[in-house]
């Protein structure tokens, strides 16, 4: 330190005599009220004992964030960046990292993160809702008390000095201006090769353990020393009246990390305990924590740990913010969920009423013996009164069990595709960071790694490992049996199904932990819910909410169609994380490996990716290999042109180029791939009508007629394959596109979106395609994709993920009704009887979204006893038509009394039902009374509607 510093900081303190330090106190005027930062102040709380400092430039070319990690894990305490040669932008997109990453180790309420210098760069963190405490300035940087006015009271500041009469100038500055010192060097720095000790003498020297005890003693705040500093230097430090050390190159330049932080922290706890070594007392408007004390020895030295009182406090999300990460973003999410519809709403009644079980079926094959958790859901139903017990309704699962998303879900089948004795296990293709986009190759990293279950691909030896093929060979595996328990069918009708390509199980050998399922017309109608991130919106979290979400709501597959940051590990975690089977379309993730210059697409750069893509788990793609080139010209005088994202790409490359598609001249390419790893088609419909004026027209059918001779092209290599079909189509003409399908792809499963049966209704069109989808699957179809409200206007979030999976449910449910498939009606029976029979919680929980019901229920009947009564809002208690008919039957019996009452009017001629059906007649023309008390006459005088003159008249009366 030099005499120039000496006397800025003594003009500093000229400037601020006799002023009062308003400009620290906790109403800072220059704070924003409506700043986002949601987390409290760690100024009271932070711990110094293991300062860790480090930027890209001292990781020896790892990721930053794989330092962070090993270093919290080894028990750093502090966190500072420190990059010389990063913009503003690539700092804060590391800090956002950073700070994920203490989050994860869940330690963002207790160990500090700041950014070195960069005033600017923290204050954009904060604005930006990132987990940054604060800064440390030099002395050639920001004066500290503008920066104080700049972040704030709440943030951190640290400032470096190196000398006693430094120290006291700094005493000098405005209370609570400034956090703590970093003195430095203790010996030669490799980072800092010409840091020194500079006097006011002009003398230059390093730090000694005795100078180190004269400017701690001279401060007022702790003091945190570095500068060479080493595992042999801990005891001394520790000893001496520091708060605290701070390495660079010791821990980031270091082979192992986390061994070396673990190191010197424990070799400093040997002598100084495990106390918390940090803050300094001062006068504050909330109390500091109990127990601190000043910087020193035994009893000098600054810490304790807050009292239990003060960290619930901040915990729990009363005023002052959060200091951990995970709670103040949990407080976010519900506020901003307490600001959603009614009907999108939380799921606590659902859970409490759809627990997950399984049946356990044993099941033995010529390649081993196996007990299969089969799962499904129960629904416990109340007694019927008078009556008795009902028995548990079971339904479709397809929840997936519980886990911890950092590990993901055991590997249900791994063994089951080992002992089959096919699959050989490999070295993969190794993950390049330009799998995750621009971003992770600047980072260096994604932005949240899986650190999960990692596992080496398989692939097949010898021959396909597809469930096609074994049905062809008539070997009946695992996941027949599985899928015919949970679908209440035949092993044979599962087997003979996929032997014919009218039915595919999505369910690749390297996502072993996706339950078994089924798509074919004779099998239940499935959903498939879409999401993925986009470059604008949406993160690794979000997504994996958003699947267990989807499938907690009943979608039986998934699309990522992630096309923005983190592709290769949102997927990753997607995978580890999912019960259903997932699909992708390729094509997005080539593109972004280009830079979406769609000119420098090839053959090559696709087929690597859809190998990744095979490796990592994904059960089936989509492949819009039937836009050809000459099919292009047909979609020029559309109006609306090709609305599919792959299919325009695939169009513009073969408009570019002035070449056929890749995709249709390297087809049996990829079908010798997709063999290999039992990866599924989805023969995509890139030329597929976006409005009703473009439906069914020449473009359309053409690529059919294509997509059927690529299905036989599959079907020879023993590969699974559906069709996808078309988005937007007049109603009328819903069985016709279903009939032509299974005609020209010879009934290999349609998967359609929708179809959208009008234009006219954004923010509506999950009902609009949901009214085409329960046509079309009506006749056929295997699955839907569901839409949401946000289709054509956004990317959907949580809540319209289950909006538009409830919707389709309930399309898939009234087309199996229609198809009359076994069971399917036995769930609207349910509930039915327990609607009549005032069974409100039963009704409430056989529904599919349980607390909507409930909250549309009670709603209206504010009262607590009217919430259970016999009658709703609707028709209050007098006019309730079922509790009418209940008291029919108790008055009158059942139907056998109630005939021979019929039966004693058609011996008198009638003459009573006659003068009831005009009583009816007189109230619907007079307008008086309901369709209730109408039926009260009906039944009051004993009319069923049985076939005599007076009954009809009844009847006549009542439709009059």
């Amino acid at each position: 330190m030099n005499r120039s510093h000496d006397r800025q900081y003594q003009a500093m303190n000229e400037h601020t005599s006799g002023s009062t330090p308003a400009l620290i106190n906790r109403k800072n005027t220059m704070a924003n009220p409506t700043n986002p930062y949601p987390y409290a102040s760690m100024r009271d709380s932070f711990d110094l004992t293991a300062y860790c400092i480090l930027g890209s430039q001292d990781t020896k070319g790892r990721p930053v964030g794989d330092i962070v990690d090993d270093a919290l894990q080894g028990g750093a305490t502090f966190i500072q960046l420190r990059d010389k040669t990063a913009d503003a932008k690539q700092l804060t997109e590391t800090a956002r990292d950073i700070a994920q990453i203490i989050e994860d180790n869940d330690k963002s309420d207790t160990v500090a993160f700041v950014i070195d210098d960069r005033v600017d760069v923290v204050w954009q963190c904060r604005n930006l809702g990132i987990k940054v405490d604060g800064v440390h300035i030099g002395q050639d940087d920001m004066d500290p008390r503008e920066a104080r006015q700049l972040l704030g009271d709440d943030a951190i500041i640290g400032l470096s000095a190196e000398t006693e009469s430094l120290v006291k100038l700094i005493n000098e500055l405005p209370s609570g201006c400034i956090d703590y010192i970093g003195a430095a060097p203790l010996h030669p720095s490799t980072t800092k090769p010409d840091a020194i000790v500079v006097e006011d003498d002009g003398s230059k020297h390093f730090l000694s353990i005795d100078l180190i005890n004269t400017i701690c003693t001279a401060s007022d705040y702790p003091v945190v020393i570095g500068g060479g500093v080493t595992l042999a230097d801990m005891r001394d430090l520790a000893v001496s009246k520091a708060a605290g050390w701070f390495v660079v190159s010791a821990i980031a330049g270091a082979d192992d990390p986390k061994a070396t932080t673990q190191a010197m922290v424990d070799a400093w706890r040997s002598v100084r305990g495990n106390g918390h070594h940090g803050y300094a007392a001062r006068a504050i408007s909330h109390a500091p924590a109990a127990g601190t004390s000043s910087v020193g020895d035994a009893d000098e030295v600054a810490g304790g740990n807050q009292s239990a009182t003060s960290l619930n406090h901040l915990k729990s999300g009363q005023p002052g913010g959060f200091t951990n990460a995970k709670a103040a973003k949990e407080a976010a999410r519900l506020a901003k969920q307490q600001r959603v519809d009614i009907a999108a709403r939380g799921c606590t009644q659902r859970d409490k009423a759809h627990i997950r079980k399984t049946e356990r079926i044993h099941f033995e094959n010529e390649s081993g013996s196996y007990d299969l958790d089969v799962p499904y859901t129960e629904i416990k139903l109340s007694d019927t009164p008078g009556v008795g017990p009902n028995p548990p309704f079971h339904d479709y699962n397809t929840e997936g069990p519980a886990c911890n998303p950092k590990e993901g879900l055991a590997p249900l089948r791994l063994d089951w595709i080992r002992d089959r004795g096919d699959v050989t296990e490999y070295q993969g293709r190794e993950r390049n960071l330009a799998d995750d986009g621009k971003r992770a190759v600047q980072r260096g990293k994604a932005t949240k790694e899986w650190r999960g279950r990692k596992h080496n691909p398989l692939k097949a030896s010898g021959h396909p490992v597809t469930q096609m093929w074994y049905a062809r060979h008539n070997i009946i595996t695992p996941e027949m049996r599985f899928v015919a328990a949970r679908e209440h069918c035949d092993t044979e009708l599962v087997r003979s199904e996929l032997a014919a390509g009218r039915a595919v199980m999505p369910c690749n050998i390297n996502h072993p932990e996706a339950e078994p399922m089924i798509i074919g017309s004779k099998f239940l109608t499935k959903l498939n819910a879409n999401m993925g991130n986009s470059a604008v919106s949406s993160s690794i979290d979000e997504e994996v909410d958003k699947l267990t979400w989807a499938t907690k709501w009943g979608a039986d597959t998934v699309m990522d169609l992630s096309t923005g940051n983190d592709i290769h590990t949102t997927r990753e975690w997607i995978l580890r994380n999912s019960s259903v089977p997932i699909g992708t379309v390729p094509m997005y993730q080539a593109l972004e490996k280009v830079e979406d210059d769609a000119t420098k697409l090839s053959w090559e750069l696709f087929r690597d990716t859809v190998i990744e893509q095979c490796e990592q788990g994904v059960d089936y793609m989509t492949i819009h290999a039937g836009v050809l080139l000459r099919y292009v010209p047909l979609t020029a005088n559309r109006v609306t042109g090709i609305v599919s994202r792959g299919g325009s790409i695939m169009a513009q490359w073969c408009m570019q180029h002035e070449q056929e598609s890749f995709l249709y001249t390297h087809f049996d390419e990829l079908c010798e791939i997709f063999a290999k790893y039992d990866v599924a088609f989805s023969l995509g419909d890139g030329l597929r009508p976006g409005s009703l004026a473009d439906a069914n027209d020449a473009a359309q059918i053409a690529e059919l007629m294509t997509l059927g001779e690529l299905t036989q092209r599959a079907w020879d290599h023993d590969v699974q394959v559906m069709v996808e079909g078309p988005g937007h189509i007049p109603f009328d003409t819903v069985r016709m596109n279903i009939e032509m399908e299974q005609a020209i792809c010879k009934g290999a499963p349609f998967y359609t979106l929708g179809p959208l049966t009008t234009d006219t209704a954004p923010g509506y069109d999950h009902i609009t395609s949901a009214i085409g989808g329960v046509e079309i699957a009506r006749y056929g179809t295997a699955m839907l994709c569901y839409v949401t409200p946000k289709e054509h206007l956004g990317l959907p979030n949580k809540d319209d993920v289950k909006q538009g999976v409830i919707t389709y449910k309930i399309a898939c449910h009234a087309a199996d009704i229609a198809k009359h498939h076994p069971h399917a009606q036995d769930r609207d029976l349910a509930i039915s009887k327990a609607r009549f029979e005032f069974r409100w919680l039963d009704q409430f929980n056989l529904s599919y979204d349980p607390d909507t019901a409930i909250a549309y229920h009670d709603d209206t009947l504010p009262a607590e006893p009217a919430k259970m009564a016999h009658f709703c809002s609707m028709c209050g208690p007098k006019f309730c038509s079922m509790a009418i008919s209940q008291n029919i039957r108790k008055k009158y019996g059942n139907a056998a009394a109630q005939e021979r009452i019929v039966a004693g009017v058609d011996s008198r001629g009638g003459a009573a039902g006659v003068q009831v059906g005009a009583n009816v007649a007189r109230v619907n023309a007079d307008g008086v009374g309901t369709s209730e008390e109408a039926d009260a006459g009906v039944a009051g005088s004993g009319v069923t509607g049985s076939g005599t003159a007076g009954s009809g008249a009844a009847v006549e009366g009542s439709q009059a």
